[in-house]
């Protein structure tokens, strides 16, 4: 039996290190090319050193130890990986099926070298395929996420409220305990258009500027400066809360728009647009809380 037959759990623990470092080097990036075809190709490669019921096994095992290899090293968020998770091992499972039922078992590598190669390939097809995609890729498209509520209070205090918030501590959506970024406090410069109004997080911060102000009514910041982790893929646009009176109360709504180099958009953009949120619903909550504390209804 070839050794790498006897590891085969090994190789996909240490292939998919390899595309990590690769991509946080800088020789790959954020798209199909390394969560789609290069997955698929570990798959692959795996399937041609075992072609037995336990190549599946050695790939689900490698790709956990993989992932934590990421958490244990603090290379990555418990979040990230979570989302990154699925997608790995599905296109994984996808490449070793694919050598496993539909490539003849006659074509298998007899030489140990020709194993080796197998071993690399999902490497280098990740190298040689992703400058191919990246030249090909469009600009990324602004997405907006909207979420509403609505408050028992004038438009006004609402507006008050919510430009500089002293604190930010309602109860965290799950997504936020496990790990999704969220502001402890908001600051803002001045009572201006022009003024810079800094939301507070335990590992960074968002700076935007105030482009419009207009009290009771909209409160519209360009994002300008972005200091959270993840900036590598993801960048926020532009942030706004609009208060429209209903009846003797406000509803508030904010929208963020951002910008993101993740692909595929169809896997990705769902998960970005569940982040963002409960970033929202956080800060909303957050909101009613305060409101409710300095009107004493609480």
């Amino acid at each position: 039996m070839n050794p790498l037959n006897q590891y085969a759990w090994a190789i996909t623990a240490l292939t998919l290190i390899a595309g990590f470092l690769l991509l946080h080097s800088g020789w790959a990036d954020y798209g199909s090319a390394f969560f789609v075809l290069f997955p698929c190709m570990v798959g692959f490669s795996i399937g041609t050193h075992d072609k037995r019921t336990r190549g599946m096994m050695s790939l689900l095992f490698g790709g956990l130890i993989f992932f934590g290899f990421l958490l244990a090293g603090a290379l990555e968020g418990l979040v990230c990986v979570a989302m990154a998770l699925p997608i790995f091992l599905i296109m994984m499972l996808i490449g070793y099926g694919f050598r496993r039922w539909l490539i003849p078992d006659s074509r298998q590598p007899k030489k140990p070298t020709d194993h080796l190669l197998v071993s690399l390939l999902p490497l280098l097809v990740l190298l040689l395929t992703n400058p191919i995609e990246q030249a090909l890729l469009p600009e990324p498209e602004i997405v907006e996420i909207e979420t509403s509520v609505l408050l028992p209070y004038p438009a006004d205090l609402v507006f008050d409220q919510v430009k500089a918030m002293d604190k930010l501590d309602a109860e965290k959506p799950w997504g936020i305990w496990l790990g999704l970024p969220s502001p402890y406090r908001c600051i803002l410069a001045a009572d201006t258009v022009g003024a810079q109004r800094h939301c507070l997080f335990k590992n960074g911060e968002i700076i935007a500027e105030i482009t419009r102000y207009e009290k009771g009514e909209v409160l519209e910041m360009d994002v300008v400066d972005y200091t959270l982790t993840s900036r590598e893929w993801f960048q926020f646009q532009d942030a706004t809360y609009t208060f429209e009176r209903v009846d003797g109360q406000t509803k508030i709504t904010r929208t963020s728009s951002y910008k993101s180099t993740l692909h595929p958009r169809a896997y990705w953009q769902p998960l970005e647009g569940w982040g963002i949120q409960q970033e929202h619903d956080f800060v909303l909550a957050s909101l009613r809380k305060n409101l409710g504390e300095i009107s004493g209804q609480e």
